[in-house]
Formats: structure tokens, sequence, C-alpha cells
């Protein structure tokens, strides 16, 4: 999931780098770019949360179970 997101995260960060370099401020654009990588961020960390509760859940918490 995660390689399928890192060129296009890539592509955005290049050219929010890019929109820094100008002067005249803040773009529509670059709040867009900024709002995508944020969506993206907690996304990913919204499916590690869910990856390590699945995980949890299914360790057992009895001592006579082999």
């Amino acid at each position: 999931m995660i390689s399928v997101l890192t060129p296009y995260m890539s592509a955005l960060w290049h050219r929010l780098q890019q929109l820094r370099e100008d002067d005249r401020g803040m773009t529509t654009e670059a709040m867009i770019i900024t709002g995508s990588l944020a969506a993206i961020a907690v996304i990913v960390v919204g499916l590690m949360v869910a990856g390590i509760q699945n995980r949890g859940n299914s360790i057992s918490t009895s001592l006579n179970s082999p």
C-alpha cells in the first residue's frame, strides 16, 4: 500500500518545494498539496493502528494454553 503512495507523495513533495521557493505566498495549489499530504499521513497512521490492534487482539492471554 505504501509503495503505491510513495511516488505520489514524492511528486507532491517536490511540487511543494518548488512552490516554497516562490515568494508570492501560499497558493491554492500549495494548500491542496499540503492537505493531500496530511490526509495521506492520517490514512497511513490509521492503517498502522488497525494492524497493531488486530495483531494485539490475536495474542492469547491464557496461561494454561500451549
